[in-house]
């Protein structure tokens, strides 16, 4: 890791180098351990299935088309995601390399919080290669994704970012593979919640209907910032205030899961 500095003048700097810095080393780590390898070998299978289908040909099957494939982009982004981040903290403490960091004038908020720039790094640089190998099959069909698509890779980074936080979170809590598990349940299976909810609300009781709604509000709705259907069927860009919505609301949920995480972080035991 850079070498930081003990006697910065001023404060804000040597906490975004401190953040900077640790994430800086968690991209190296994984770039050592060849994880965005994984992200290369899966566009690879995403290229040839793709591939496969335009031997039959595309014509009739256009929305179809695009809707897989954004949908193929949104299942591996979500999951590497997951993988990304459920390890970043229990591999730090348990290969005791928090040791040093925390010998510096480093917080365990800066670890956490920089190991969550890690990941969302790492999540972001994982969606971008998936989205150039599903634009660039879609363009070799002759299919065209809009402006929206733009706005559709922004509003997935906004989701990256919940997940990433909802992920470290379970990850003080539980073991890697508990965190694993339940972060993919919680986010795919986020639409089904929402619809059960929607179902549900009127045919139970006044408590039942307050409980539905208080983990509808407190469960992030990540169905929210995905556009895929959008972009399918041609949708003009939506507009700057539904996008600037979306980012408070990404940005307060992500906030409150790091700050229950940097609270349960600061009484754990190392």
């Amino acid at each position: 890791m850079t070498k930081l500095s003990k006697g910065m003048p001023n404060p804000i700097l040597f906490r975004l180098s401190v953040w900077g810095a640790i994430a800086y080393t968690t991209l190296l780590e994984s770039i050592r351990r060849k994880d965005l390898w994984v992200a290369a070998i899966l566009a690879i299978v995403m290229i040839g299935a793709a591939s496969v289908i335009g031997q039959f040909g595309v014509r009739g099957l256009e929305m179809f088309l695009k809707d897989v494939t954004l949908s193929v982009v949104n299942l591996l982004s979500v999951v590497l995601a997951i993988l990304f981040s459920a390890r970043q903290m229990p591999e730090e403490i348990s290969r005791r390399t928090i040791y040093p960091l925390l010998a510096r004038p480093v917080s365990r908020f800066d670890i956490l919080f920089g190991k969550f720039l890690g990941a969302l790094a790492l999540s972001t640089v994982a969606l971008l290669v998936f989205a150039v190998v599903g634009w660039g099959a879609l363009f070799y069909f002759g299919l065209s994704v809009g402006e929206i698509f733009w706005q559709y890779l922004l509003l997935r980074f906004f989701s990256l970012a919940i997940i990433c936080a909802l992920t470290i979170c379970l990850s003080i809590f539980l073991t890697p593979p508990a965190t694993a598990t339940i972060a993919i349940l919680l986010a795919i299976g986020a639409s089904t919640f929402s619809t059960a909810v929607k179902m549900l609300h009127g045919s139970v009781g006044t408590g039942a209907q307050k409980m539905l709604e208080a983990a509808y509000f407190l469960l992030p709705q990540l169905d929210l910032f995905d556009l895929s259907r959008k972009v399918s069927y041609g949708w003009k860009p939506i507009s700057a205030t539904t996008i600037l919505i979306l980012l408070a609301y990404g940005a307060i949920h992500s906030a409150a899961l790091l700050t229950i995480a940097i609270l349960r972080f600061r009484r754990q035991a190392l």
